[in-house]
């Protein structure tokens, strides 16, 4: 863990670090649709914890470069980061969706973007020692889809879970480091969807799923994150825009129940009046929208699951969304360097 000092309530405090080596273009796994590559950021300083990121884009545009300035987080916070490809989902030739000519990213339905996550996280535990980070707890963050992808790498304890009559376990082998945990300890979700059977089912998500969620009901089940949540379920921290017209603010209603009804450590932020990606351009520029003075309006509903003799549940005195509650989150969960 990061070394720091404490302050008098017992939190970390915030940790700066000079100079974060950074790893571009790094190869985790060799799919038949091509390589798939990730970067990593890591603070020098003694073994930092892990945090994967997830980048959105509909399932099917953008790249592991649209994300928040992890190189200035991984400084900020005394963590590592490392912003992962997926397979994203094809876009046919007579599809009314832009063809996004540019992207080289490799291509594939579901379940290729989860296996891609989880296999990033297995690969990032086995060469941990090699990038020097602390991978033993990690955490997971995405927006929109990748908010999606975040939550179901959460949710969805091993891949094998996915073995079916719809995906044969062939198909859902662990190739990469199999021998290594895909299970997170920690999700923040950004305004991601976790039921794709309340959405309209003809949207960017029949793109994922190959066919309109109507047609595979049952591919949309096996999608879906609330379809995992259990008491071993790992922390939340989700934020999301009511007024998002993109991702449904209902969406995240479902998973706040799901984790309560599944007691499920949970902290939710209500953004009011902001839409999809609180009114910024990209992810890249999302967290400055969280940061504007005055802050946005927004609602914090918190629960918390009590063990046997706990009596503290890390959620007093929340901050409002933005990069401090992300940390706070964070220190709490992985141990990271807590910013106040």
């Amino acid at each position: 863990m990061p070394s720091s000092d404490s302050d008098s309530t017992g939190e970390r405090a915030t940790t700066h670090v000079d100079t974060v080596e950074t790893y571009e273009g790094v190869t985790y796994a060799d799919r038949d649709a091509g390589a798939m590559n990730l970067d990593l950021f890591v603070p020098e300083t003694d073994a930092p914890p892990l945090v994967v990121y997830v980048h959105g884009g509909g399932w099917a545009y953008a790249t592991r470069k649209n994300a928040p300035d992890l190189e200035r987080y991984a400084a900020e916070w005394g963590v590592a980061f490392a912003s992962v490809s997926y397979r994203l989902a094809p876009i046919p030739d007579d599809s009314p969706f832009d063809p996004a000519p540019d992207n080289p990213t490799p291509r594939g339905v579901f379940p290729a973007q989860i296996l891609d996550v989880k296999a990033a996280i297995r690969w990032l535990r086995a060469n941990a020692e090699e990038y020097g980070f602390d991978a033993e707890d990690v955490a997971v963050w995405g927006a929109s889809a990748g908010g999606h992808l975040a939550a179901l790498a959460g949710t969805l304890a091993d891949v094998n879970g996915l073995a079916g009559d719809v995906y044969p376990a062939e198909t859902v082998e662990k190739c990469v480091a199999p021998e290594q945990s895909g299970q997170v300890q920690a999700v923040v979700d950004w305004y991601g969807v976790s039921d794709l059977r309340e959405l309209d089912g003809d949207g960017l998500e029949s793109l994922l799923l190959g066919g309109t969620v109507t047609d595979n009901p049952e591919k949309a089940r096996l999608a879906s994150p609330i379809s995992y949540v259990s008491e071993t379920t790992p922390p939340f921290l989700v934020m999301h825009g009511r007024a998002d017209d993109v991702v449904p603010f209902d969406q995240t209603e479902l998973l706040a129940e799901a984790l309560a009804d599944a007691h499920v450590a949970a902290t939710v932020y209500e953004l009011h009046e902001q839409g999809h990606v609180f009114g910024a351009d990209s992810e890249r520029s999302a967290m400055e929208r969280l940061t504007v003075t005055p802050r946005p309006a927004q609602s914090v509903t918190a629960t918390a699951h009590f063990a046997e003799g706990e009596s503290d549940s890390g959620l007093a005195g929340v901050p409002p969304a933005g990069p401090d509650a992300i940390a706070r989150f964070l220190s709490r969960t992985i141990g990271t360097a807590h910013a106040e």
